[in-house]
């Protein structure tokens, strides 16, 4: 009987967790840029369908496109759960930004291209 009890209060806490969503919506202000153009990235996060405003960790991973990680930026809060950071990258081809956002025990890793002609 203990046992069964146990088994039910955990599969009870797994399933509150599983009701948790963390949403990461990440946007670019252009996707075909010309090297050093700026362009500004956008996260937006909602938890539970909420924006996010506080306790959120965030950081944008930059990718060059040979596949290297040429730095890492933490955005500056824009309001709304709006996440922003303006950047440029020299040369050709596509690069890549991966946001790594993490609240709470959640952690989503949306990533987006820019193309440098």
């Amino acid at each position: 009987m203990k046992k069964l009890l146990l088994t039910v209060l955990l599969l009870a806490g797994c399933s509150a967790q599983a009701n948790e969503t963390l949403d990461v919506t990440l946007n670019a202000s252009k996707s075909e840029l010309e090297a050093f153009e700026p362009v500004t990235i956008t996260a937006t996060v909602t938890y539970n369908g909420e924006l996010v405003q506080d306790d959120v960790e965030i950081e944008f991973e930059l990718i060059n496109p040979t596949g290297n990680a040429i730095g890492s930026v933490k955005p500056d809060p824009s309001g709304d759960g709006k996440y922003t950071i303006e950047t440029s990258f020299d040369g050709t081809g596509t690069y890549k930004v991966i946001s790594h956002v993490s609240y709470g025990e959640l952690h989503e890793m949306p990533e987006i291209e820019v193309k440098l002609k």
